[in-house]
């Protein structure tokens, strides 16, 4: 494990500890106090104070990285160079040169995912699949739109057990840019904080509709909130975001039909076994009826973790690779210009 801060520990290594064909057998910190803590609550015998020690130990098989965004793309590559399994939090980087750095320096046999949890939710699964059969038989009829929207709130619901030292965060380390060279400066911040939050909704999207989209529009002028057209070559699709200051959680995807509607809304990221929740709306022509298949009570990350670790014993492709979400970058890359286009 490499970095040991609250997403660090609350949303990985407590689950990679509990998995029982999985040994957390080092953690990579710099911050010493912080690193003698949570080795000491987690019972991991290894500590390190650079990432590069760990690599060089032959016994790390596979590294999780979970640092701050500016950090994880030379760390990531570190990893991917010494031929390491991993999986790093999201996004994989800033700029799709940075994601096709690290795509490139893959190796032959090894597992490189990218902490798109949102995959992992049993709710969201079980969408994709319902839109996959609703498209293959017709039986709602054509898509009209699908409407995708993130509007924030509060997603760490006071959650426990996180082991704080009190130490600065470390500023010093390698770092890769926040933007594209080709952005003006002046939107470098906004960019940075789209990619960070919006990222999930981007991967989403393109998940359920098991396709990348064209960008037609975007309207991106204020940080607080914009939209984004795309087209999906039969059908559009529209993004909507903002930061609302409430306590409960909105995010959420659905697809209108012309006869009916699905509808996915997603729980905060932090809400232990709680996964999306699923409603399908339909004209059966005998009368309107919803339906509302219950998911198991799951958590995203903890089937994250585990999907990681059978990935790597089992050496299979992730639902959620490093060169799937280099599509995430392309993307956000091209709504980002579309956006500079319009100014």
């Amino acid at each position: 494990m490499i970095g040991a801060g609250f997403v660090g520990q609350l949303a990985h290594l407590a689950n990679y500890s509990d998995i029982p064909d999985c040994r957390v057998l080092g953690l990579a910190e710099v911050r010493p106090r912080l690193r003698e803590l949570v080795c000491r609550r987690y019972d991991i015998p290894r500590a390190y104070a650079q990432h590069s020690e760990m690599l060089e130990d032959p016994d790390i098989e596979a590294v999780v990285v979970v640092t701050r965004r500016h950090h994880t793309g030379p760390i990531a590559l570190d990893c991917l160079t010494a031929g390491r399994h991993l999986l790093t939090e999201k996004p994989m980087a800033a700029t799709l040169a940075q994601a096709t750095t690290l795509v490139e320096a893959q190796q032959r046999d090894t597992v490189y995912a990218v902490g798109s949890m949102r995959r992992h939710d049993e709710g969201v699964e079980m969408a994709r699949q319902m839109l996959a059969e609703l498209r293959d038989t017709k039986e709602l009829g054509d898509i009209l739109l699908v409407r995708l929207y993130c509007y924030g709130g509060q997603d760490y619901c006071n959650m426990p057990g996180f082991v704080a030292s009190g130490e600065p965060r470390p500023e010093e380390l390698p770092g890769w840019s926040v933007a594209p060279e080709w952005l003006p400066r002046t939107w470098h911040d906004d960019y940075d904080n789209f990619v960070n939050v919006y990222v999930h909704a981007i991967n989403l999207l393109r998940h359920i509709c098991a396709d990348t989209p064209e960008v037609r529009h975007a309207d991106l002028r204020r940080r607080q909130g914009g939209t984004v057209l795309l087209d999906f070559a039969g059908f559009p699709a529209v993004l909507e975001y903002g930061e609302m200051d409430h306590n409960d959680w909105i995010e959420g995807l659905e697809v209108v039909f012309s006869r009916g509607r699905l509808k996915l809304s997603l729980p905060p990221a932090m809400l232990r076994n709680v996964p999306a929740k699923v409603e399908l709306y339909r004209n059966t022509g005998r009368g309107e009826e919803i339906v509302a298949p219950l998911a198991n009570w799951s958590w995203s990350f903890r089937r994250q973790a585990e999907a990681f670790v059978a990935d790597v014993r089992e050496r299979r492709q992730p639902i959620a690779s490093g060169q799937d979400a280099l599509e995430d970058m392309r993307l956000i890359e091209a709504i980002w210009q579309a956006h500079v286009g319009n100014q």
